[in-house]
């Protein structure tokens, strides 16, 4: 339909990256709902219609876009948002039809808008051909606040980017009353194919080597250190002052999160700094050199350090190792200790173990929240394939949900250990919780 483009929403959704949605494992299928929209200038808490969810939601407009001219295109994306208001948007555009062969244009992430207006400029110009279809999308995600955006175009000969009028784009797929595709829409099949790569989300995922993680303090190439975590702090605070107090861990490689503490926004652990990284890693080979072992090395899947200025830092280590004597590549997950006065020296962090084969029990309270329960299951099921930890079990206490079969999904999963547990009456999430516990 020419004039109106193809719009999915989804509600309640958390954080304010697109790849917060991403999350989602069959994003961009299966949206809260589908319309369509007549106008590139959007007011997106508008149009959701839900003004209590202060902005917890995401957006993909996508169709087909037809240039009056042929040229060089430049594209801006005009934002304006309300007082700390936190989002980002994404455009992308095809070569042509096919929305396989889309790339993206345009990309911006605010952690936390202290602006009304600001405008975006995409990446490059793009050439496109008076009349031909070019497939894009448009994606947005917010968390806080109101937004009104805007993309608009010019030539690059042109000086001035003016709106894409109605008659330059068209909807991808016709929708029926019920807001899903129309079957007999050209398209339809395949925007309703497996996800392209592109709109997956590069995860950092943790691949184990055999089923365990191996036990290195077993090999005795670091001396034990005596270590003591002290949280006591040496004065008395006064009523929410401790939250001043508290300092994060850095890690590294970046976690790419985001955090809210005490109305203070930021944007996730800071970062170990490569060069004690790399200084660390030297220290751990050398001790494995003056072993009798000679151990490599092979990847850092995490590292975390917790710093205390006046005695040292601890580190969580999260490693791929190549024991060469043994002729196989092993996963490590131990804690170490530098002490302060002695920068040369690694050492096993006495009396601060953890100990991998104890038993994590997840415990859910629900009730008509099939969307949601599905992605935990799936989420868990990508654990166990990932990690083979038989060591952690799913309690499910159903409020008789209608929407879904919370027993049959467990069922059918391939989660080694679940239990359901099903409850009467109001719902209650503490009520659900003491039940599963």
């Amino acid at each position: 339909i020419t004039g109106h483009l193809n719009y999915d929403v989804w509600r309640w959704t958390v954080g304010f990256m697109v790849d917060d949605l991403r999350i989602k494992r069959d994003f961009p299928h299966n949206p809260t709902y589908r319309t369509s929209i007549g106008s590139l200038k959007v007011e997106f808490n508008e149009l959701a219609g839900f003004s209590n969810e202060k902005g917890k939601y995401g957006h993909r407009i996508y169709g087909f876009l037809y240039p009056p001219a042929t040229g060089n295109y430049n594209f801006i994306i005009e934002v304006s948002s309300t007082y700390k208001a936190m989002y980002s948007f994404e455009l992308w555009l095809s070569t042509d039809v096919d929305p396989m062969k889309i790339s993206r244009l345009a990309l911006t992430q605010q952690p936390q808008s202290w602006l009304s207006s600001h405008i975006i400029l995409a990446s490059k110009p793009y050439w496109l051909l008076e009349g031909s279809p070019y497939y894009f999308e448009f994606f947005e995600k917010a968390f806080n606040g109101m937004l009104t955006a805007e993309i608009k175009w010019k030539l690059s000969h042109e000086s001035n980017f003016i709106s894409i009028s109605p008659n330059c784009f068209q909807m991808a797929v016709e929708l029926d009353y019920n807001g899903k595709y129309v079957e007999s829409s050209p398209m339809a099949d395949v925007l309703l194919s497996p996800v392209p790569s592109v709109h997956l989300q590069e995860l950092k995922t943790v691949t184990f080597v055999g089923d365990t993680i191996f036990p290195v303090t077993e090999l005795d190439v670091l001396p034990a250190c005596d270590f003591k975590a002290e949280y006591a702090f040496p004065r008395k605070l006064k009523k929410y002052h401790g939250v001043y107090q508290v300092f994060e861990s850095s890690v590294y490689p970046p976690d790419e999160t985001w955090s809210k503490n005490y109305n203070k926004m930021g944007q996730g652990n800071s970062m170990v700094v490569k060069e004690t990284v790399r200084d660390l890693l030297q220290l751990y080979k050398d001790a494995f050199n003056k072993s009798k072992y000679r151990g490599e090395v092979m990847k850092v899947h995490y590292l975390e350090r917790t710093e205390n200025r006046d005695k040292g830092s601890r580190f969580l280590l999260e490693l791929e190792l190549k024991l060469q004597d043994q002729n196989k590549v092993v996963y490590t997950s131990e804690y170490v200790y530098r002490p302060a006065n002695q920068s040369d020296l690694l050492c096993h962090a006495s009396n601060f173990e953890w100990t991998p084969s104890i038993d994590v029990y997840v415990v859910i309270s629900l009730k008509n929240l099939g969307q949601w329960f599905n992605h935990l299951v799936k989420n868990m099921e990508d654990l166990y394939a990932h990690t083979h930890d038989d060591h952690f079990e799913l309690v499910a206490v159903d409020y008789d949900s209608q929407d879904v079969d919370v027993e049959s999904i467990m069922k059918n999963s391939a989660l080694k250990r679940w239990k359901y547990i099903k409850k009467t009456g109001s719902f209650s999430r503490t009520g659900g919780l003491q039940a599963g516990i």
